[in-house]
């Protein structure tokens, strides 16, 4: 998987070297951390020219060959399960936001 990850982040000129590992870290850290901490940041920038944290998980997941999406989506599931049990539906959020934006 790690072959796979690191050849993706060459070849796609959205992705720095070593950003998919940090958006896992992120992610996970934000799931799992203080209940404050559980909208504050998802590491984007407001105007959109840097993208967040599960946004380049997303990216990964659509584009790494099967077996490493695989592996990696089970790492990225987790952390999602735990985030959606953590906040609620947010009613107001623009529908076609990203689902991790569509919750408060």
């Amino acid at each position: 998987m790690v072959a796979d990850i690191v050849r993706l982040e060459r070849q796609d000129n959205r992705l720095r070297r070593g950003e998919i590992r940090r958006a896992l870290q992120r992610w996970i850290g934000i799931a799992r951390g203080p209940a404050a901490g559980l909208l504050d940041d998802f590491g984007g920038c407001p105007c959109g020219c840097t993208m967040d944290y599960r946004e380049v998980l997303e990216i990964a997941l659509l584009s790494l060959p099967r077996r490493a999406a695989r592996e990696l989506r089970y790492l990225v599931e987790a952390a999602d399960q735990l985030f959606l049990s953590r906040t609620l539906p947010d009613l107001w959020a623009d529908p076609r936001a990203p689902w991790w934006l569509q919750r408060m």
